[in-house]
């Protein structure tokens, strides 16, 4: 089956948003054997809906998102009734629902809101668990068409109901598994990867590269196929695999330590926070987790860890000798079975010939051993800071699990 993502308000063209819903539907749409053939930015108004719906009249899965709110510019559900001549109905159902949500946040529900309960009577409706907005799924004259809400939380929470009634629809069932990859480059790794791109034929493998990792799909109508194309992957690129693409780095860190009873600390220079800030999104994260420092100066360093003045003086901030103290003055004064201390340099100023912007310094103290781990990033300041924080946590799952290269 083939599909078309059509992604609907001004905001988006006007560069206001970033449209991540795309990068959410798609593989998810693929992972059912739906090929997208399109996905393009319109603007929320009945006439490029309608010109939209004319032009992809022979496509049998139209995928919309956003334009279901309460105000009049919200048009995407009355403008896909009024082109295939469908009447609105109110459904009870849905406007109970709507109340609810408001009577659990403590809002009064205006009357604007109640065209959000309006819809063709034969549409399956999708609810909104996040939201007051709920979706549709609308067969006609052969087609789907799907409505779907345009923040990212709300839409994320309909994907189930969708993927149910979509799966009987296919010829074929088609099976999928993903990979998160951090501590290589997609560029680094593509050489490796053609044997995987020849060797199997049958198994689609997707890269989608994010800043400093990247989640590798598997795809294939064959079960065995796929499994033995991602067995021989972890394989290949062991010490880089840090478990299924579902979950982030931060949350499968929290998982090994609580799987081991342990528990860390933290000590950041360059992230300034960043890195707790990461574990501390994850539920269950006080099991593991119980304090963090953010030590910018030299001065905070020998006076909040005790760190050794003479380091400092001899080797500076950004140095492997810095970092190894700070991560085993840190187990001294916590008694955390993970002590991580990072410094470097994000730039655009304060680098050197010796010591270029975006050189990272990271030591980990586990089981009574302390070792450091030197990193180049590269990119501004914000994306230095982010690739150390993403590598930070990935050295953290390596070392606990043994994992070293």
């Amino acid at each position: 089956m083939n599909a078309a993502i059509i992604s609907v308000g001004n905001e988006l063209l006007m560069g206001k948003t970033v449209n991540s819903n795309l990068t959410t539907l798609a593989p998810e749409l693929f992972s059912l054997g739906i090929k997208v053939k399109e996905a393009t930015c319109i603007e929320d108004s009945e006439t490029a809906i309608h010109e939209t719906l004319k032009r992809l009249k022979d496509l049998p899965l139209i995928v919309f998102t956003g334009g279901l709110g309460p105000t009049v510019d919200d048009a995407t559900k009355e403008s896909v009734a009024s082109f295939y001549d469908l009447t609105l109905v109110r459904n009870e159902r849905s406007l109970e629902r709507i109340n609810a949500y408001f009577n659990r946040v403590g809002r009064p529900m205006k009357d604007a809101n109640l065209k959000q309960a309006d819809f063709p009577e034969n549409a399956r409706i999708l609810d909104n668990d996040r939201g007051t907005a709920p979706g549709a799924i609308i067969p006609v004259n052969g087609q789907h068409i799907v409505l779907l809400p345009g923040p990212p939380y709300e839409l994320r929470g309909m994907l189930p109901a969708l993927k149910s009634y979509l799966m009987p629809l296919m010829d074929a069932t088609y099976y999928q598994k993903g990979l998160l990859v951090v501590g290589r480059g997609e560029s680094d790794l593509e050489g490796e990867m053609k044997r995987f791109y020849e060797g199997y034929e049958d198994v689609d493998i997707a890269p989608y590269a994010g800043t400093g990792e990247i989640k590798y799909l598997f795809t294939s109508s064959s079960k065995s196929s796929l499994d033995k194309a991602v067995r021989d992957f972890k394989e290949t690129f062991k010490t880089a695999v840090v478990g299924t693409h579902e979950k982030t780095i931060e949350e499968h860190v929290v998982s090994t330590l609580r799987d081991q009873n342990k528990t860390i600390a933290l000590v950041e220079s360059i992230t300034g926070g960043m890195i707790a800030s990461r574990i501390v999104n994850v539920p269950g994260a006080s099991k593991v987790f119980g304090e963090s420092y953010v030590l910018y100066s030299n001065d905070a360093k020998v006076r909040q860890m005790g760190l050794n003045e003479q380091i400092l003086n001899q080797y500076g901030a950004v140095s492997e000798q810095c970092v190894y103290d700070l991560a085993y003055q840190l187990h001294q004064k916590s008694g955390a079975d993970v002590s991580l201390s990072v410094s470097g340099i994000a730039g655009p100023e304060g680098g050197t010939d010796e010591k270029p912007v975006g050189l990272v310094y990271f030591a980990v103290h586990h089981e009574g051993k302390t070792k450091t781990y030197k990193r180049q990033f590269p990119g501004d300041r914000s994306m230095i800071r982010i690739r150390a924080t993403i590598y930070a946590l990935y050295l953290v799952n390596k070392v606990v699990l043994h994992h070293e290269d």
